[in-house]
């Protein structure tokens, strides 16, 4: 009898937990090695006993996903950069530091840089490594590609924390991609001292390539950069408006290559592939062909994580398919997913790892159940019948993480998929075909070109109509990762209900209902229970009260502040939000906050014990320390660097601390 009857789905589960935990605990490597050793220890006499026995044994189960547990703690700490003895972090820091670096990935532009990603080679003078983010100024005349190798000498900054409170966190971000500093660069510093012609570099010029070949169609700057972004997977030239609109459309997947467009692939190449299984050895070179075209797809797109899942997962049901077990799509999905974290365990945190495999499991978890919906025997009809239903699996997989990472429910999304899931499979499938057309018959590849760009310009009216439509979404909701938890136990114990109709088992379903609302009453009974001041991280002046379930704010120019405090009142919990103008005295429960502005007016018949300056008020610190005599001042952004400076150092010397908001972020007061 076989000894492993575990469900590699779990397993990889373990090793996933495994990962996760590894980051938030930070274990040492010999405490590591010595859980690892303990682990496989008892494994392995566990592995040698349950041989002999008719039944596997519940402890040599639970040893098991311990192993993969510990393993995925491994994995994380041999794969985190900060662990090399090399990193650039461990040497010394100058105001000015000289950097010798490989460029690896070109990023998506913002409005004056350029931005990239470097793997250092040398940091002042001696061998390093470890990568770090660079900005190069767009007046600068060289752009850099992958496999420059490039010198500057420059100041090395960390990357700044969110500057508010419940704000997208840039640092943490990128933290989880082993990249921790960012450095600022001049015009015409930059150095590139040659170019390796490394797999990066072969693989950008061939996408460069094959992006210009699209240049004699004279398409618009939109419809390129929709054919960049489904084709070629390059996101770099698409504009605010366009990515908005498929967002509040609930359909920004479309705009990046994951599962749906490599399932598009794979089908078209299968049909297309159909006679081969006649011949002998069809079948071997049907394989052969399909995953060839997948990863040559995989690598002229860069191997971006979400591409490289979808074609590793559709990799392992081409060869399930070979070896006659297509329904063997639940190991495939759990190998995929765990090559692709024992390569790069840092994937666990990546949104688009997280929203893909939850959206392909719940679509095969739901699949069993679409044929008691169809209404008809019409192809078209069971086609479009598919596209609702798969559209509504995966909604439901991904629904608890679209609440907690982006805060919105779009409502119109079947109506976009109705439509669009075809007319992106055109663009898809046409793009590729007039692809091979532009450099073998340009005249044929211009005018289906001509029928492409009319597709697209369809797509983006139709997605802009959805967009439009103010009831189709519903913004700035409030959401928790223990409530993400505890939804997906109500799904899943929805799913078990499903699998198994019984009376009795409706219970899971009602105790997890009931958990969710006890975990949502919970957070918002501690949210309207508890008070702050937050002065924030703001260029014009924003001092924010949360009193229980309200906020209150107070600000001159309460219209540059709508998205920070959109966020904190959603992040808060909080019912209500009201907006004052800035006053120069604000009490705070038993404390009383002094604001000096511009005026630099200060006297008052109340004591205050924290003094907020603002405006660059043109005042003798020292004096006002000694009359008013606080517990703390802070200086918010909209002051001066240099008078910023001067009042720390006053400061400093009075013994009274002292808090920066441009240097230290946001203030918190509780």
């Amino acid at each position: 009898m076989k000894v492993f009857k575990f469900p590699l789905l779990t397993i990889t589960i373990s090793f996933a937990i495994g990962i996760i935990a590894a980051y938030y605990l930070q274990w040492s490597f010999a405490t590591l090695i010595v859980s690892l050793f303990l682990c496989l220890s008892i494994f392995c006499f566990l592995f040698w006993k349950s041989k002999k026995a008719l039944l596997q044994n519940t402890l040599f189960g639970i040893t098991t996903y311990l192993l993969a547990f510990t393993l995925g703690m491994m994995s994380f700490y041999i794969h985190s950069d900060l662990n090399s003895k090399q990193h650039y972090s461990k040497k010394s820091f100058e105001e000015t530091n000289s950097i010798r670096a490989i460029v690896t990935t070109t990023l998506k532009p913002n409005e004056k840089y350029n931005k990239y990603f470097i793997t250092l080679s040398h940091f002042n003078d001696s061998i390093a490594s470890g990568k770090i983010l660079i900005y190069v100024p767009k007046a600068n005349n060289k752009t850099l590609h992958s496999g420059d190798e490039i010198w500057l000498s420059n100041a090395v900054y960390p990357i700044p924390k969110a500057f508010n409170p419940y704000q997208f966190d840039y640092s943490k971000y990128l933290e989880k991609q082993n990249v921790f500093h960012q450095i600022y660069a001049r015009e015409n510093q930059i150095k590139i001292i040659q170019t390796h012609k490394t797999i990066d570099f072969h693989i950008e010029n061939l996408r460069n390539n094959l992006s210009k070949s699209f240049e004699i169609h004279h398409f618009e700057p939109k419809t390129k950069a929709i054919i960049d972004a489904l084709i070629l997977g390059q996101r770099l030239e698409l504009d605010k408006e366009t990515i908005a609109d498929y967002s509040n459309a609930g359909v920004i997947h479309i705009l990046a290559i994951s599962g749906l467009h490599i399932s598009i692939i794979y089908f078209f190449i299968v049909f297309l592939l159909k006679p081969l299984k006649r011949v002998r050895f069809g079948a071997e070179i049907q394989l052969l062909i399909v995953l060839g075209v997948l990863w040559l797809f995989a690598l002229l797109t860069g191997l971006p994580a979400s591409v490289t899942r979808a074609v590793t997962l559709f990799s392992f049901i081409s060869i399930g398919n070979y070896f006659n077990q297509p329904k063997a799509i639940y190991n495939a999905l759990a190998i995929s997913a765990f090559l692709i974290l024992l390569v790069k365990p840092n994937s666990i945190f990546d949104i688009g790892f997280q929203l893909s495999y939850a959206a392909v499991l719940s679509i095969v978890l739901f699949q069993p159940f679409y044929k008691k919906f169809y209404f008809t025997e019409n192809k078209i009809g069971i086609y479009l019948t598919d596209i609702v239903l798969v559209s509504l699996a995966a909604q439901i997989g991904v629904l608890p993480l679209s609440l907690y990472y982006f805060n919105q429910l779009p409502l119109l999304f079947l109506l976009a998929n109705l439509v669009i899931i075809p007319l992106s499979t055109a663009v898809l499938v046409g793009g590729l075909i007039i692809l091979f057309f532009n450099f073998v018959l340009p005249d044929v590849a211009i005018l289906l070109g001509k029928l492409l760009s009319l597709i697209i310009d369809l797509m983006n009216d139709y997605i802009h109509w959805i967009a439009q439509i103010k009831s189709g979404i519903i913004t700035n909701i409030s959401f928790s990762g223990w409530l993400t938890f505890s939804m997906y136990l109500v799904i899943i114990a929805f799913v078990y209900w499903l699998y198994h109709i019984k009376n009795k088992n409706i219970k899971y379903v009602l105790v997890t209902i009931l958990i969710f609302q006890l975990s949502y009453i919970s957070i918002k009974w501690s949210e309207n229970n508890s008070s702050e001041l937050v002065i924030f991280n703001e260029k014009s002046t924003l001092i924010g009260i949360k009193n229980h379930n309200n906020v209150i704010a107070f600000s001159d120019i309460p219209e540059n502040h709508n998205t920070t405090l959109q966020h904190y009142t959603r992040g808060t919990f909080s019912d209500s939000l009201r907006i004052f103008p800035l006053q120069n005295t604000i009490p705070f429960k038993s404390k009383r906050i002094l604001v000096i502005d511009s005026l630099g007016i200060y006297k008052t018949s109340i004591h205050p014990e924290i003094i907020v300056l603002t405006q660059n008020p043109k005042i003798n610190l020292t004096r006002l320390i000694n009359e008013v005599n606080p517990k703390l001042i802070v200086a918010d952004k909209s002051n001066y660097k240099n008078t910023i400076k001067l009042w720390e150092a006053t400061c400093r010397k009075e013994k009274i601390p002292f808090h920066a908001i441009a240097e230290k972020g946001f203030y918190r007061l509780k």
